[in-house]
């Protein structure tokens, strides 16, 4: 039914066979035990409440969809001609009493909480509710919410065109599956007829619907969706994939496919910045000696890095409106005040195309236990040494980290009142690239960080510590190792077994290490605070935003959250694997189930 104007799909394939395996699976069962059931529950009323009383207009809830699904349930996003719109459709077969309940609690809502006016049309011989819902206080745009019930199914959307197109094929199919980049990413998958959850996007369109909602583009905000398809990203077609729970080996097992045909003849497939899009497939490899046996999770990856740092060129040329890049990389090496280092050739140069990504934490919990380095392997570890010396020495926020066996760890921190970016002297024309609209620049990432050079990689954390002790790890005779490690023995053990040794990209996350730092500040209400590269995203997304709600809408209540112990019988290991094909990228993942599975529950047998 759905028309080739669909941006994005997320499908419910079979709503009461999907809550059964979701009960049965491990995280389904983590939600409805007694110790977690609390914290659930408040955080269902607390989303269902801010979304009766915002700016959302048809107000479904995941315990609505489960109450009135006798099948399948599908969440679209659509660009129509003027406007967009996002409509649902459910099978309610059967549930008849049920889907009458919920739309009555939906008018409820709308006329108590919107003001909201209904009429209703016939159209076709069905007749149509709309919802006019009151404008708020400088509002330009009349939201509205229209549905139509129709043998057995329930359709409805924010915009009554949506819902007139969706009854005109209601008796055929849409031309959605007839497109060319729908059947590309199917021809991959699938149907998946057996799994819960399929997903279909056009990323760029999709981005302009999600962009629409928002409000649009702010004055003087860089048009980024514009900016990648004008550099070839929009080769980047579409994308894909299913999920399934608790299958007989795994508790989640999802492929995602992501389309993209060669747009060039050329080995690097895409044209201008796409470029930066090369990934080769290699056989997998074991963990460097460094890597520290306690690690939360492990990435290991092939990227063309020098290729891509050329590839960007174009891309900053194009956001800055200047002919900026080849610019900074000639002044970082003439400039007398810079560094005078030659960028492209000491450092771009010698780079390899292994890139591996670390993350631990440390013990006790605090804002600054998450840590992370990323290593990429050098051709001319002397060149680079030498190079990365002469930048730090120029940089007065740089200091010699000391530790006896390794002395030439580079820490930066930045000063408490400047709000600079990650920087070194001399790169600073670079800053043009960030979008400011208000005219102050970004707040960094990471206050502090630091970078050395050992074993043949070019190391950089978030903590000069963890530098330290991944090397003081390599130096002891009898060390574990990680892949010695039972939970990433297992991991690794499944990627291999299901999807070979060939892809570009691996990466094994052990979630009972990796949450530990974000749940213990969950549960102290500290989380935001974190100096974690996470929390830091996210206070550069909420700051000085208009929609935003206020601070304490933004609270979750960690406090009914049992101790950390009790969370982490529940998680088990998972791993991703990407291979690189002729037209795309396979994206793979599984989360194991517990080595001594438990019996079915009462919900899922019922």
């Amino acid at each position: 039914m759905l028309s080739n104007e669909t941006q994005a799909i997320f499908e419910f394939l079979d709503v009461p066979r999907f809550e059964a395996r979701w009960e049965n699976s491990v995280t389904g069962s983590l939600s409805e035990s007694q110790v977690f059931k609390p914290f659930f529950d408040s955080q269902r009323e607390s989303l269902r409440q801010r979304l009766s009383e915002s700016g959302l207009a048809f107000n479904f809830t995941l315990n609505d969809i489960r109450a009135i699904a006798a099948g399948e349930a599908t969440l679209a996003w659509l660009q129509l001609r003027n406007t967009n719109a996002v409509c649902i459709l459910i099978d309610t077969r059967g549930r008849d009493a049920q889907t009458a309940e919920v739309l009555q609690r939906i008018d409820a809502e709308l006329k108590e909480h919107r003001g909201a006016t209904m009429t209703k049309i016939d159209y076709r011989g069905h007749a149509v509710s709309t919802y006019i819902l009151k404008k708020k206080l400088g509002q330009i745009k009349v939201e509205q919410f229209s549905y139509v019930r129709i043998d057995g199914r329930l359709i409805a959307a924010d915009q009554l065109d949506a819902v007139k197109g969706l009854v005109d094929r209601i008796d055929g199919s849409g031309d959605l599956i007839k497109a060319n980049d729908f059947v590309a990413v199917e021809s991959k998958i699938g149907e998946g007829a057996d799994d819960d959850i399929r997903w279909f996007v056009r990323p760029l369109g999709f981005a302009r619907v999600l962009e629409a909602r928002s409000g649009g583009l702010k004055k003087q905000q860089l048009d980024t969706i514009q900016l990648l398809q004008e550099q070839g990203f929009d080769a980047i077609r579409s994308a894909g994939g299913h999920v399934r729970l608790d299958d007989e080996k795994f508790d989640v097992r999802h492929q995602t496919y992501v389309n993209a045909p060669p747009t060039t003849d050329l080995p690097s497939k895409y044209k201008l910045a796409g470029r930066m899009l090369q990934f080769p497939n290699v056989d997998e490899q074991d963990p460097p000696a460094w890597v520290l046996p306690t690690v939360a999770s492990y990435l290991d990856g092939n990227w063309k890095l020098e290729e891509a740092f050329w590839a960007a060129e174009t891309l900053v040329n194009q956001a800055v409106g200047d002919e900026i890049f080849r610019r900074v990389v000639d002044g970082i090496k003439k400039d007398k005040d810079g560094p005078q280092i030659d960028l492209a050739n000491d450092i771009i140069a010698n780079f390899r195309e292994r890139v591996i990504m670390l993350t631990d934490n440390v013990e006790p919990v605090s804002k600054d236990s998450e840590r992370m380095l990323i290593g990429v392997l050098l051709k001319n570890e002397a060149v680079v040494k030498a190079a990365i010396d002469k930048a730090m020495k120029s940089d007065p926020n740089a200091k010699e980290f000391p530790y006896a066996h390794h002395n030439w760890i580079w820490q930066v921190t930045q000063p408490d009142e400047a709000d600079d970016e990650i920087e070194l002297e001399g790169f600073e024309d670079f800053e043009e690239f960030i979008d400011e609209t208000d005219g102050k620049q970004a707040t960094p990432l990471l206050n502090q960080w630091a970078i050395t050079v050992y074993d043949g990689y070019l190391l950089f954390s978030s903590h000069a510590q963890m530098l330290v002790d991944s090397i003081e790890h390599q130096r002891q005779s009898e060390r574990q190792a990680l892949q010695d490690a039972p939970d990433f023995v297992r991991m690794r053990a499944a990627l291999l077994d299901q999807y070979g040794p060939d892809r570009a990209i691996w990466r094994v996350l052990r979630s009972d290490r990796a949450f530990q730092a974000k749940y213990e500040l969950l549960r102290r209400g500290e989380l935001k605070q974190s100096d974690s590269v996470l929390a830091a995203i996210v206070r550069r997304l909420f700051k000085d935003s208009e929609d935003t709600p206020e601070e304490e809408d933004l609270k979750v209540d960690g406090a009914k959250l049992p101790a950390y112990d009790v969370f982490k019988e529940h998680l088990q290991p998972s791993g991703v694997t990407l291979k690189t094909e002729p037209d795309g990228w396979f994206l793979r993942g599984l989360m194991l189930k517990p080595i001594d599975a438990p019996a079915p529950n009462v919900a899922a047998q019922r």
